[in-house]
């Protein structure tokens, strides 16, 4: 493909592309979803109240909010729902949003303590300008009486855990935190509970991306050609461990199979393990319950995405002596149009078994990018 190539998209102007996003969405889900005034930011139906209302939800349950920049559909929006996301904060393309809409979604959600508010839990991906500005707006919110709280996901092992400022970036993972803390909120549990239980998901999740193709940004002059080359042998390129925006991976090698593929995704996430007691320890071993996670980067086909999943959950169960009781697999943190795709896997033991983190898991919600899981647990073979 030659580096001249302009981009194909589907667009008007790159400039507004993030305001007729949020148009879209709002035609597709009139009952479900909210704008709030003058915001990028998206909220459940439910909070289209004043904060002084009896029927404001937060006088019932700690609210959820996320969010970072555009570009990573279906997160965050299609996960605003019961017993997941309250709301939803857009940054432009790839950049993180305002600190002062990050506040405005606060104010909209949390009634303050005072006034019998629950609180509210901001999840974040680590990354540094979410950090910042999230960690400004929690400040000033709590500033103004609301009980707000923070945790940030850093589950990527393709990255050093205290390698520069941030370490370790967020990535599909955090779906997974999304969907426990909001069913822990959706249960009645308080503020530092849903917290807990955010941490415990955030900590014991790991994931790898691997890309055949790069992510061309909407309004970009000419196509990504970075994984066009061929090597020397005149072999096709991917990169393993390649970041949601485009970010360097751990490295480029020659196109492997899909088995490979997998082998090499879930080699990184075992030895990039969890720490426990202060000590780093293979993520899963055989014999541990697993839930996996298998995401689109955004140009991958359905197709592949299944053959993909096969090859993860056959290893992890044939060849590491796991059960995978749990599968997901499709869109949930892509990358544009990114030919790619991220394994996540979370072992089921210690906290996350014993905090009724997989009832919050499984609990039903009207998210519109969540599909119910369909769990696994007979001790007989697999439907083949």
């Amino acid at each position: 493909m030659s580096t001249n190539a302009k981009p194909k998209k589907f667009l008007n102007d790159a400039t507004n592309a993030v305001e007729e996003f949020i148009a879209g969405l709002l035609l597709q889900y009139p009952n479900h979803l909210r704008k709030l005034a003058n915001h990028n930011v998206l909220l459940h139906s439910s909070f289209a109240v004043s904060r002084d209302d009896a029927a404001h939800p937060n006088q019932s349950s700690v609210s959820l909010l996320s969010g970072g920049g555009s570009g990573h559909e279906p997160s965050h929006a299609g996960f605003v729902g019961s017993n997941m996301l309250s709301g939803a904060i857009l940054g432009g393309i790839f950049a993180s949003p305002a600190v002062a809409s990050i506040l405005a979604a606060i104010r909209a959600v949390t009634v303050p303590t005072a006034d019998g508010g629950k609180g509210c839990l901001l999840i974040v991906k680590n990354y540094t300008g979410d950090r910042l500005n999230f960690g400004m707006a929690c400040e000033m919110a709590n500033a103004e009486g609301l009980a707000v709280k923070m945790v940030v996901v850093a589950d990527d092992c393709a990255m050093e855990r205290q390698k520069g400022i941030t370490g370790a970036r967020g990535v599909a993972g955090t779906v997974l935190v999304h969907k426990a803390a909001g069913g822990a909120a959706g249960a009645g549990q308080e503020l530092d509970a849903v917290v807990g239980v955010a941490e415990t998901v955030a900590k014991g999740v790991g994931s790898m991306g691997v890309a055949l193709e790069a992510v061309t940004i909407p309004g970009a002059d000419k196509v990504n050609d970075r994984l066009a080359k061929t090597n020397e042998k005149g072999e096709s390129m991917m990169e393993i461990g390649l970041g949601i925006h485009g970010e360097a991976g751990m490295r480029q090698c020659a196109l492997m199979s899909c088995d490979n593929i997998a082998k090499e995704m879930l080699k990184a996430i075992q030895e990039y393990g969890r720490e426990v007691d202060s000590k780093i320890e293979p993520l899963y071993k055989a014999g541990d319950e697993l839930l996996v996670l298998v995401n689109n980067l955004g140009g991958t086909s359905n197709f592949e995405m299944s053959l993909l999943a096969r090859s993860v959950v056959t290893q992890l169960e044939n060849d590491a002596g796991c059960k995978a009781t749990r599968v997901l697999v499709g869109s949930f943190m892509t990358s544009f149009d990114m030919q790619g795709a991220s394994v996540s896997v979370m072992p089921l033991i210690g906290d996350l078994k014993t905090k009724d983190v997989l009832t919050f898991i499984d609990v039903d919600t009207d998210a519109p990018a969540w599909a119910k899981v369909d769990s696994w647990t007979d001790g007989a073979a697999r439907p083949s």
